[in-house]
């Protein structure tokens, strides 16, 4: 079934419409929210917390616009939100022991701890890219800014991940 017509169905009130969109984008969501929280539990409570908000607001979505990139802005706001809540503007050292996504060799650890290092808007920008293969374009709509701003955001973290993960500068830190 197309996403458009599952998006109908939501809105119309199919509940098995909004179980599709949950299978469908729940682990894509809680991967973001584990980069830009930090922690498991608090990146579940964004990712519930961004479920609940497109089961009570579906119907505030503008058919026209990709619907990915209208979930993950309320996904990033949830985030934000706990981010606001705890207090403090940067990220935290990620738990490596939450992220059962990736492999655990030592090249993967030490890529998860230079993308970790990453500023905040060059961290979610670069993830959204690599990771979940968003368009610029698409990155732009999700954090409300300009395609060129996000452009840089990317082309400097690709450009600052090489230089940690050139001639093994990154080292593994207790």
């Amino acid at each position: 079934m197309d996403e458009e017509s599952i998006i109908q169905r939501c809105q119309e009130g199919d509940l098995m419409a909004y179980r599709v969109i949950y299978e469908r984008y729940e682990q894509p969501l809680l991967r973001t929210a584990l980069r830009i929280l930090g922690q498991k539990q608090d990146a579940e409570d964004a990712v519930q917390e961004a479920f609940l908000k497109i089961f009570r607001g579906i119907n505030n979505y503008r058919r026209g616009s990709k619907f990915s990139t209208y979930l993950f802005r309320i996904l990033l706001n949830s985030c934000f939100d706990i981010l606001r809540k705890r207090g403090r503007a940067e990220f935290k050292d990620m738990e490596t022991e939450d992220l059962p996504f990736y492999p655990r060799h030592e090249s993967s650890f030490n890529i998860e701890r230079a993308i970790d290092s990453l500023p905040q808007q060059m961290r979610i920008c670069f993830v959204l890219f690599a990771v979940e293969e968003f368009e610029l374009e698409e990155i732009a709509q999700v954090l409300n800014k300009s395609l060129g701003t996000v452009k840089a955001a990317v082309h400097r973290a690709k450009a600052k991940l090489r230089f940690l993960l050139s001639d093994s500068r990154m080292e593994v830190k207790a």
